[in-house]
């Protein structure tokens, strides 16, 4: 009788099994045949049953059952476009359960696939989010996004899931999560400038230097064509005061760039602007500057590095001056002295300031000049200064008034 009784026992476990195993079966039917609320109620309840939860094909099939919803919710005209709004997060942790039941990977393709396709949603979501400024909304759903193309094998669109993440935190002013995305994004050998950029400026303005010049070695490590890579080691090496290994490296820039018609003004007027702002090199500076306008005389970059360099010089001097002891009669010579160099550099700064106006006063497109909008600002604010320094003060005047007339413009 006992063994007959066992008998009886085992059966009804085996029918149980097998009932199971058919619902899983029907729901992926149910599926192919689109219908998905049958499918997804039947999917559901075989997830949480003890015969078919540890069962890598039933975790696939849920995965492949709530995508195919997603598919639909994107739909406006289909009855399913409401049937699961967490959809993405429903199919993407089936597949990852699938994942990690799935020992000898039978179902690795479709699953997958899923990863693909529900990243490519929300990393389309992550965008829209981006776009409606909601930056926190934009770097959690692109955090997400990177996992899911990471599981998915597909590492260029997790990198660029991973670019708009670091973005998104950045404009957060999230630093330690800007820092983790954006490392992680040199390690895999982007060649976004961007990310390297950054990263540079993080540590800069935090006084990492060390930190600062390794994201510079790994710019130049990765991107060896790129001249800015070489920019950048050289502002890293005048940070420690290494005046020659940074003229070492703004050689690189332009030997680099040498052959590019377009690039190698621009990278003159950079690399001018690096020796005059940062190294100091003032004559070393102006021969780029001149060079590059040698190549493209009409320009702003070139007349405005110039003009800025020597109203700085000025502005120098004069304060040099009115540091002086006012009472200290041996030095009311170098007074003097001081305030006839600010001069001199004064109008020398108005020769090239006004050069750089007349570049954006003299642009037809539109557009292209309200791109210039704050360089004109910037300009005329240090004219309307030098000519005043100089006693030129009717053009003085008429400089102010039309900076008022453009501030008032905005």
């Amino acid at each position: 009788m006992k063994k007959i009784m066992l008998a009886v026992a085992m059966t009804a476990l085996t029918i149980g099994a097998s009932a199971q195993a058919l619902m899983v079966s029907s729901a992926h039917q149910d599926m192919k045949k689109n219908y998905l609320n049958k499918a997804k109620e039947e999917i559901d309840k075989a997830c949480e049953h003890p015969d078919t939860k540890e069962d890598a094909k039933t975790w696939c099939y849920k995965a492949l059952i709530y995508a195919r919803i997603g598919g639909e919710a994107q739909n406006k005209k289909s009855k399913y476009k409401n049937l699961a709004p967490d959809w993405a997060e429903q199919a993407y942790s089936a597949a990852l359960e699938c994942k990690r039941l799935d020992t000898k990977q039978e179902w690795a393709k479709q699953v997958n696939e899923v990863f693909s396709f529900v990243g490519t949603d929300v990393n389309s979501r992550a965008y829209d989010a981006y776009r409606e400024k909601n930056y926190a909304e934009a770097q959690r759903l692109a955090e997400m996004a990177t996992e899911m193309f990471n599981n998915a094998g597909q590492s260029q669109y997790a990198n660029e899931s991973l670019y708009m993440a670091g973005i998104s935190a950045f404009t957060l002013q999230d630093t330690a999560s800007v820092k983790k995305h954006f490392t992680a994004l040199t390690r895999k050998r982007t060649d976004k400038e961007l990310v390297y950029k950054t990263l540079f400026n993080l540590y800069k303005a935090e006084g990492d230097e060390s930190q600062a010049m390794k994201v510079a070695n790994l710019f130049q490590r990765n991107c060896k064509t790129n001249p800015e890579a070489y920019l950048m080691g050289a502002e890293g090496y005048l940070l420690s005061k290494n005046v020659e290994k940074a003229k070492e490296m703004l050689d690189n820039a332009l030997t680099i760039s040498k052959d590019d018609a377009n690039t190698y003004p621009v990278m003159l007027v950079k690399v001018g602007t690096i020796l005059d702002e940062s190294a100091g090199e003032y004559e070393q500076a102006e021969a780029k500057f001149q060079e590059s306008l040698t190549l493209v005389p009409e320009q702003f970059g070139a007349n405005y590095g110039i003009g800025k360099m020597y109203y700085n010089r000025a502005v120098d001097k004069n304060n040099a001056a009115n540091a002086l002891d006012p009472f200290d009669e041996a030095s009311v010579g170098l007074y003097d002295k001081l305030n006839e160099e600010a001069k001199g550099f004064f109008r020398q700064a108005i020769t090239y300031l006004e050069k750089s106006v007349a570049y954006i006063d003299g642009l037809t497109d539109e557009n292209a000049k309200a791109s210039q909008r704050v360089n004109l600002i910037n300009s005329l604010r240090a004219l309307q200064n030098a000519y005043s320094r100089v006693d030129m003060l009717d053009e003085s005047t008429a400089v102010k008034t039309r900076v008022e007339q453009l501030m008032s413009a905005q």
